[in-house]
């Protein structure tokens, strides 16, 4: 049996987009990927992204500034084998330096900046840099 994870794709994608300098990504919709793409552009990862409601894709402008790009690293933290679930407390404990932890929490999508000052925790999806 085979099993993917399409926000692991999604964010491979990203990460290949970005390694290879183009300005724009595309991957199949769904709404958590847009909700997650949101983030990326009110977070400076993306300049703009959108819907082609055509072809059922999201496209996404990497944000580029001198021709280098906001987007350093991404790292998986839960894989469909295994979900890791932070409290606050580890939150505060394990999220420093430069990347920004996003996190499914009960109140929808959320960074560990917005996680930590809603006092909520949840599944930590990725972290970038």
């Amino acid at each position: 049996m085979t099993f993917t994870d399409p926000i692991s794709n999604m964010l491979t994608s990203i990460r290949n987009s970005n390694l290879r300098g183009y300005r724009t990504v595309i991957f199949p919709y769904s709404s958590f990927k847009w909700r997650i793409c949101q983030k990326l552009k009110d977070n400076n990862f993306f300049t703009q992204c959108w819907i082609d409601e055509k072809n059922k894709k999201i496209k996404a402008d990497i944000k580029y500034f001198n021709d280098y790009s906001n987007i350093h690293q991404i790292k998986i933290i839960s894989k469909p084998s295994q979900h890791i679930h932070w409290q606050v407390p580890e939150i505060k404990k394990n999220c420093h330096g430069r990347s920004i932890y996003f996190i499914s929490t009960s109140q929808g999508l959320l960074t560990h900046h917005e996680a930590v000052t809603k006092n909520l925790g949840g599944k930590v999806i990725f972290s970038i840099s």
